[in-house]
Protein backbone atom coordinates (compact mmCIF):
# COMPACT_ATOMS: atom_id res chain seq x y z
CA UNK A 1 0.00 0.00 0.00
CA UNK A 2 1.29 3.50 -0.80
CA UNK A 3 1.53 6.12 1.79
CA UNK A 4 -1.03 9.13 0.60
CA UNK A 5 -0.56 11.58 -1.85
CA UNK A 6 -1.37 14.51 0.34
CA UNK A 7 -3.09 15.54 4.17
CA UNK A 8 -6.38 16.93 3.65
CA UNK A 9 -8.70 18.21 6.14
CA UNK A 10 -12.55 18.85 5.58
CA UNK A 11 -14.28 20.58 7.83
CA UNK A 12 -18.18 20.19 7.68
CA UNK A 13 -20.69 20.01 10.56
CA UNK A 14 -22.88 17.24 8.83
CA UNK A 15 -21.36 13.98 10.20
CA UNK A 16 -22.13 12.03 7.13
CA UNK A 17 -21.14 14.21 4.56
CA UNK A 18 -17.74 14.18 6.09
CA UNK A 19 -17.55 10.41 6.58
CA UNK A 20 -18.92 10.19 2.93
CA UNK A 21 -15.83 13.05 1.72
CA UNK A 22 -13.37 11.20 3.52
CA UNK A 23 -14.43 8.14 1.79
CA UNK A 24 -14.12 9.48 -1.67
CA UNK A 25 -10.74 11.15 -0.74
CA UNK A 26 -9.12 7.51 0.41
CA UNK A 27 -10.45 6.01 -2.39
CA UNK A 28 -8.28 8.67 -4.66
CA UNK A 29 -5.33 7.72 -2.36
CA UNK A 30 -5.55 10.85 -0.29
CA UNK A 31 -5.05 10.93 3.18
CA UNK A 32 -7.77 12.77 5.33
CA UNK A 33 -8.79 13.93 8.27
CA UNK A 34 -12.35 15.32 9.46
CA UNK A 35 -13.55 18.52 12.22
CA UNK A 36 -17.03 19.16 12.57
CA UNK A 37 -16.79 22.05 14.87
CA UNK A 38 -16.14 24.94 13.00
CA UNK A 39 -14.51 26.67 16.24
CA UNK A 40 -11.63 24.56 16.72
CA UNK A 41 -10.27 24.50 13.05
CA UNK A 42 -7.16 26.65 14.01
CA UNK A 43 -6.43 24.51 16.80
CA UNK A 44 -6.86 21.30 14.66
CA UNK A 45 -4.55 22.66 11.77
CA UNK A 46 -2.06 23.24 13.71
CA UNK A 47 -1.74 19.84 15.16
CA UNK A 48 -2.77 18.34 11.81
CA UNK A 49 -0.66 20.46 9.58
CA UNK A 50 -2.68 19.83 6.00
CA UNK A 51 -1.94 20.19 2.42
CA UNK A 52 -4.80 21.36 1.84
CA UNK A 53 -8.59 22.05 3.29
CA UNK A 54 -11.84 21.50 2.25
CA UNK A 55 -14.28 23.76 4.06
CA UNK A 56 -18.26 23.99 3.97
CA UNK A 57 -19.35 27.95 4.43
CA UNK A 58 -22.86 27.37 6.15
CA UNK A 59 -22.32 26.22 9.62
CA UNK A 60 -23.25 27.05 13.05
CA UNK A 61 -21.28 29.01 14.80
CA UNK A 62 -18.36 29.79 12.53
CA UNK A 63 -18.93 30.03 9.00
CA UNK A 64 -16.07 29.03 6.43
CA UNK A 65 -16.22 32.49 5.41
CA UNK A 66 -15.43 33.52 9.51
CA UNK A 67 -12.50 31.19 9.10
CA UNK A 68 -10.78 32.50 6.11
CA UNK A 69 -11.55 35.91 7.45
CA UNK A 70 -9.46 35.28 10.23
CA UNK A 71 -6.85 33.73 8.91
CA UNK A 72 -6.57 36.44 6.84
CA UNK A 73 -6.57 38.72 9.37
CA UNK A 74 -3.67 37.13 11.42
CA UNK A 75 -2.25 35.89 8.10
CA UNK A 76 -2.13 33.11 8.99
CA UNK A 77 -2.35 29.20 6.70
CA UNK A 78 -1.80 31.54 3.70
CA UNK A 79 0.44 28.93 2.02
CA UNK A 80 -2.81 25.79 2.54
CA UNK A 81 -4.79 25.88 -0.25
CA UNK A 82 -8.57 25.81 0.46
CA UNK A 83 -11.51 24.76 -1.61
CA UNK A 84 -14.84 25.43 -0.40
CA UNK A 85 -17.22 22.65 -0.88
CA UNK A 86 -20.99 24.05 -0.01
CA UNK A 87 -24.86 23.83 -0.97
CA UNK A 88 -24.83 27.98 -0.92
CA UNK A 89 -24.48 28.51 -5.13
CA UNK A 90 -24.19 32.00 -5.50
CA UNK A 91 -21.72 34.64 -7.52
CA UNK A 92 -21.21 36.80 -5.31
CA UNK A 93 -20.12 34.48 -2.23
CA UNK A 94 -17.78 33.43 -5.32
CA UNK A 95 -16.16 36.00 -5.71
CA UNK A 96 -15.66 36.93 -1.73
CA UNK A 97 -14.20 33.37 -1.76
CA UNK A 98 -12.16 34.04 -4.37
CA UNK A 99 -10.98 37.18 -2.72
CA UNK A 100 -10.01 35.32 0.52
CA UNK A 101 -7.58 33.12 -1.53
CA UNK A 102 -10.07 30.32 -2.14
CA UNK A 103 -8.76 28.13 -5.06
CA UNK A 104 -11.87 26.34 -6.18
CA UNK A 105 -15.52 26.72 -5.09
CA UNK A 106 -17.99 23.45 -5.56
CA UNK A 107 -21.02 23.57 -4.78
CA UNK A 108 -22.84 20.72 -3.31
CA UNK A 109 -24.02 18.09 -4.18
CA UNK A 110 -20.70 17.58 -6.24
CA UNK A 111 -19.70 14.59 -9.04
CA UNK A 112 -16.79 13.33 -6.60
CA UNK A 113 -14.40 13.46 -9.84
CA UNK A 114 -14.75 17.21 -10.17
CA UNK A 115 -13.48 17.24 -6.36
CA UNK A 116 -10.32 15.12 -6.80
CA UNK A 117 -9.59 17.41 -10.15
CA UNK A 118 -9.98 19.92 -8.23
CA UNK A 119 -7.92 19.23 -5.61
CA UNK A 120 -5.20 17.60 -7.98
CA UNK A 121 -4.92 21.36 -9.58
CA UNK A 122 -4.90 22.90 -6.22
CA UNK A 123 -1.46 20.65 -5.15
CA UNK A 124 0.02 21.34 -8.53
CA UNK A 125 -0.83 17.23 -9.24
Amino acid sequence: MQPPKAKILIIDDDENFLKTTQDILQDAGYGSSILSDPMKAEEYIEKDKPDLIIIDIIMPLRSGFNILEDFESRNIYQDIPKIFLTALDDSNEKMVAHGLGVKAYIVKPFDPDDLISKIKECLGE
